[in-house]
């Protein structure tokens, strides 16, 4: 056998009814250098004693930890084991592709500065969505505020560095049944370096009602609320080293923004949007305890108007927002269409939510792998039309390649362009919520100063010019994706 370069840590507890088949999922691997060390917690007999028959196997091994060490606990346990080059954390219940360890580790080998490699999740079971979390690069501060803003968990069940786990530290460990904290782990572990997604495999991830987070979820507002302060907090500790002195004003802002401030495209754990001053002074006490802020700065973040200043502008923005999308539905009911335009100055840019360069007087650029978009859609039983009038970034050499998707649904169309000329495509749908979020993926983006066309260092994909709202003039049967797909 090959020498192990890649330690699979599998913990496991009240796993029995699923752990064998993804002992057979990881025998299945095209790629044959690894190990697999098996923790059953808290001396779950009869988990262990179905991963016996696998021990045939040389590669596994399995240990029973006689005391409750909890999911965060045993993970961190595993990640302290020697002798590995990389750590791929493996749940108990979850599935991959044969070739996904083999593809994560080319990908790891052709690329040393990356911290961790990862693949898509495609979840089975209670849900059938598929999650994609893009490379993750730029400067350290920017690429760990990434998991503030997204809470996106995909690479955590990726390929990681030993000498990054080594860096970032163990997940921490609080009162809460390690709630929320692989975000704060991920963001710490961003900050430690470059991560880079690989198209092709995939991780299948069940949903099961008895799943923690699934639990978690469950749990009462007092619960949630004090978990919610602990991941600012956790989130604090994660920027802090590469944050400037000068910045840590700005710094807490943020976070009080993104823990208090309610947006489409944002997870609120819990909603503190009702209190959010209260909320803020909670959480900026517990950061004046914990770090060591200069007395100067920790007396102006501790002020209400700072606290106010920070959180109830943001909250009144996206009310502001939702008002405004209200109206362009109620104006589509009345009219029976809604055309937006995305030039500069033009009213559509208000509903460009991310990934968006600076609006351009014949429309707007997307700038890098995806780009987010919130369009008014009314609910009444009937099919709708949007036609997009957009161009690419291409040339006749290579094509450029869209996905497009809508809510929870990762892929609802592809768009190949060849030419950079403006096109109009088509998506036929009935939501059943009131609004919609347009995702478009877009894997070909590149800077023209890349192509050597110009010293522009946008990554260009999808030109948005218009996008017309409508009923369907033809039959939409084929193309038509009812019911909860569409659900936000």
């Amino acid at each position: 056998m090959d020498k192990a370069r890649i330690l699979i840590g599998l913990p496991a507890f009240h796993g029995a009814a699923h752990i064998a088949e993804t002992l057979r999922s990881i025998q299945q691997q095209t790629f044959r250098a690894f190990r697999v060390i098996i923790s059953v917690d808290d001396g779950d007999k009869k988990t262990a004693q179905i991963c016996e028959p696998f021990l045939a196997d040389s590669r596994f091994s399995l240990v029973v930890q006689e005391r409750r060490l909890g999911w965060n606990g045993n993970i961190n346990w595993l990640m302290a084991q020697e002798d590995y080059e990389y750590f791929c954390y493996w749940q108990q219940d979850d599935l991959t592709s044969p070739d996904y360890l083999s593809a994560l580790v080319d990908c790891a080998d052709k690329n040393p500065s990356v911290a961790c490699s990862y693949s898509d999740i495609q979840w089975f079971g209670m849900d059938h969505t598929r999650v994609v979390c893009p490379s993750v690069s730029g400067f350290s501060l920017s690429r760990a505020l990434y998991f503030l803003e997204t809470m996106n968990g995909v690479p955590f069940r990726g390929l990681i560095r030993r000498d990054a786990i080594g860096r970032v530290g163990p997940i921490r460990s609080t009162v809460f049944e390690g709630a929320l904290e692989e975000f704060v782990w991920l963001a710490k572990l961003a900050r430690e370096g470059s991560l880079r997604r690989v198209e092709g495999p995939l991780y299948f991830k069940r949903r099961h009602s008895e799943a923690l987070s699934v639990k978690w979820d469950s749990r009462g507002d007092s619960w949630k609320r004090a978990v919610w302060i602990e991941f600012g907090l956790g989130m604090l500790e994660a920027i802090w080293p590469v944050v400037p002195g000068g910045e840590l004003e700005t710094a807490v802002s943020m976070l009080l923004d993104r823990l208090c401030c309610p947006k489409d495209s944002r997870h609120l754990f819990y909603d503190p949007s009702a209190e959010a001053e209260t909320f803020g002074a909670d959480f900026v006490t517990q950061a004046r305890q914990r770090f060591p802020f200069p007395e100067s700065v920790g007396l102006r973040i501790s002020d209400p108007n700072f606290i106010r200043g920070a959180v109830c502008p943001a909250i009144a923005r996206h009310t502001a927002f939702l008002d405004y999308l209200d109206e362009l539905g109620r104006q589509l009911v009345r009219d029976g269409s809604l055309d937006l335009t995305f030039g500069s100055a033009a009213a559509g840019t208000v509903l460009l939510l991310s990934g968006w360069s600076t609006p351009e007087p014949w429309g707007v650029w997307s700038d890098g792998p995806s780009a987010r978009l919130q369009l008014p859609i009314p609910v009444d039983n009937g099919p709708w039309q949007i036609r997009f009038t957009c161009r690419s970034f291409a040339d006749r050499a290579r094509m450029q390649k869209i996905v497009v998707g809508i809510n929870n649904l990762s892929c609802l169309a592809q768009w190949r362009f060849s030419t950079n000329r403006v096109l109009s495509e088509e998506l036929l749908i009935e939501p059943q919520s009131q609004r919609i979020t347009v995702h478009f993926q877009c894997p070909d983006a590149i800077a023209p100063s890349v192509r050597g066309s110009s010293g522009d260092s946008r990554r260009l994909g999808l030109g948005l010019l218009q996008a017309k709202i409508s009923r369907p003039r033809t039959k939409w049967r084929s193309q038509l994706y009812r019911a909860m797909r569409f659900s936000s």
